[in-house]
Formats: structure tokens, sequence, C-alpha cells
């Protein structure tokens, strides 16, 4: 009897161990997917950046030195050229010279000069309501702790305004004390540097916030609830925003490969400071508080060439308020001008009322 089912058992235990086999070959061969997360303080804000690769695409040791090299990059880029409080870059060279009254014309490389160039098309747009020229009026208002006197506002309102500017060939002209206000513009920049620097590394799939600027493309990958995005021709973009957004975009939103950015005046930022991008609530036309209610704005702006500007977009936005930016949102010359595509804008009000421009789709 043993000798009669023998064969058979051995066929058997043959069978098993093949379909081990077979299923070892295509757990090898199974896709996973890899995510790399960074995060480090650069030129005061934080640069968190969460990439993924396919293991068809790249090994995990080397997406890992795609995002390390891309902190390199940033950190370059803002020790050349951004960091306005080191006098070893461009910036900073001139904002130094500038506090010193020394006004004439410094050069620029083309990273920082596009910045001015952006800036001046805003400022105009808005009639002066975002004014690259304002640094100066901003800084008196840095330190709520501190009032600054009626005459040091006088004196900053007197270097605001694009005619103190004059954009040359390799460099700028500037009128003494014009201190230039580029850093809502410049997170945005270096988030765009990074995407192209990814296309190079062959990563497709990431997410980078800068100081308030969220930056995210890719397909539909798992982080923990913190990001999910979806990239297809046809089916509409879904997005569940990161905690950088706690309260103004809670909703579940429809959005697109694109940037992400808010900005809200002081009494209406959230406990999360890390996240709450505030600037000086004051106007450039007489120093004084801007007389409008609006306490916060959300922006999303669609990836494209400019897309970049988002961040001094929302800036810009909560300098008008809710009401002129609607008029300048719905005139089209956003669009016509720098062919940006903004599907929706979210104003708050300093009471906390919500109101949302533009059409999504869940």
């Amino acid at each position: 009897m043993k000798k009669k089912w023998a064969p058979i058992a051995a066929v058997v235990l043959l069978l098993v161990m093949l379909v081990l086999c077979i299923l070892m070959i295509m757990d090898s061969k199974r896709e996973t997917v890899y995510q790399v997360t960074r995060s480090m303080e650069i030129d005061h804000k934080k640069l968190e950046i969460t990439a993924y690769a396919r293991s068809s695409q790249m090994s995990k040791a080397k997406l890992s030195e795609s995002v390390d090299g891309a902190f390199s990059l940033c950190q370059e880029y803002s020790s050349k050229y951004f960091d306005e409080e080191s006098p070893t870059s461009e910036l900073g060279r001139i904002a130094d010279l500038q506090r010193k009254g020394e006004g004439g014309r410094y050069d620029l490389s083309p990273s920082p000069l596009l910045l001015v160039r952006s800036a001046l098309a805003l400022t105009e747009l808005s009639d002066g309501a975002y004014d690259v020229a304002a640094g100066a009026l901003y800084r008196l208002f840095e330190d709520p702790e501190d009032s600054p006197s009626e005459e040091e506002i006088r004196r900053a309102l007197e270097t605001c305004g694009v005619e103190g500017i004059t954009v040359e060939d390799g460099g700028v002209r500037l009128n003494s004390g014009v201190l230039l206000d580029l850093e809502s513009l410049t997170e945005g920049f270096l988030c765009r540097t990074l995407e192209e620097y990814f296309a190079l590394c062959g990563v497709t799939d990431f997410y980078i916030r800068y100081g308030d600027t969220v930056f995210v493309i890719g397909e539909r990958l798992e982080s923990k609830g913190a990001l999910f995005w979806s990239r297809t021709e046809v089916d509409p973009y879904v997005i569940v925003f990161p905690d950088a957004y706690p309260d103004l975009l809670e909703d579940k939103q429809g959005a697109c490969d694109g940037y992400y950015a808010w900005v809200a005046r002081p009494e209406a930022a959230r406990a999360n400071e890390e996240y709450t991008d505030t600037f000086p609530f004051v106007s450039t036309v007489d120093g004084q508080p801007y007389d409008h209610d609006t306490g916060a704005v959300a922006v999303l702006v669609e990836n494209g060439p400019r897309a970049w500007y988002a961040h001094a977009l929302a800036r810009m936005f909560l300098a008008l308020g809710k009401d002129k930016s609607m008029k300048l949102l719905q005139s089209g010359i956003l669009t016509s001008t720098f062919g940006f595509h903004i599907p929706w804008v979210r104003f708050e009000s300093i009471d906390g009322e919500d109101f949302v421009y533009g059409t999504v789709v869940y």
C-alpha cells in the first residue's frame, strides 16, 4: 500500500513546491511603491518634500538621492540669490545697501530678475494693492508689539510704488530706500525649480511644501492620509489637502496638478503658525489698515508656466479684498495676460464667513 501511494505523494509534493516557487517569483516581481519624505528649514521657512516612485522606475536609494539633491538645489538657490538676510545673496546684498540709503543700479542674475519683473506686473495689475516696493513699509509692522510712528510710516510710504523701480538688461535700478518685497514669489519659484529638477531625475510623483506654498503633481498614491491625488485624462482630479490648511480647505475639493497657497491677516491667522503666512495688513497708499473685512484667502492655480505665482496671487487678493478680487477674477484679465487657470479661490472674512469662487467637480 505504501509503495502504491508513494509516487502520488511525491507528485503532490512536487506540485506544492512548484506552486510555492511560482508564488515566490510573482511576489518578487510585484511592483511596490517607495516613499521618501524629508523636511528642513531653508531661509527661515520649512521645506518639506514627499516623493514617490514605483520599483519598476527606480530604487528607493535612487529616490532618496533625488530628494536629497532637491534640498541641496534649494539651499544653493537661496544662498546665491534669494536670502534677503544674507549679505552673500544677490537680494540680501541689495537689501543691505538699500537700508544704508544707497540707491542706483544693481546687477541681477536671471532668476531674481524674473521675480522682479513678475512682481512689477502684479503690482501694476492690482493698482498697487500688491506692491513689490513696499518692503520698507512692511518691515515696520513685522513685530506686532512694536507700533511704528507716523514719521516712520511717512518715510516708508515715500519708497513705495513702481516708479521707484526700473528694470534694465541684467539688472534693476532702485531709488534710495526701496526695499523689494519678493518673498511670496520666491516660494513658488523654488517649487517650480524643484519640479524641473525632479523631471530630470525621472521622479513624476511628488508633493512639495515650502513656506505656505504647496505644490503637488503625480498619480494617486497612498501616503497615510496626508495626500491623495489622481492624474488622469478623463476623471476629475481629487485631492485631500494636507494639514497645512486646517480650516480654510476642510472640504473635499476637486483639484489638479498645481499650486495651492493661502495667506491671512494676523488677526485671522489659525493656531498652527508653522503653516500660516501673515503679512502686514496695511495699505501702501496711506499706511493704514485696509478698509475691507477679508481675513484670509486660499488659492488653487492649475499647473502651468506661471502657476508658481499662486502665493503672490493670494497676497494680492487679500490686499484687494473679496469684492475687488472677484471683479478681477471675472474680468478674465488674469487668464488673458498671464495664462493662469484659477479654478478655485476661497475668501474668508474676519468673522469667519466663507465665500468660494469657482466650480469644483467632486
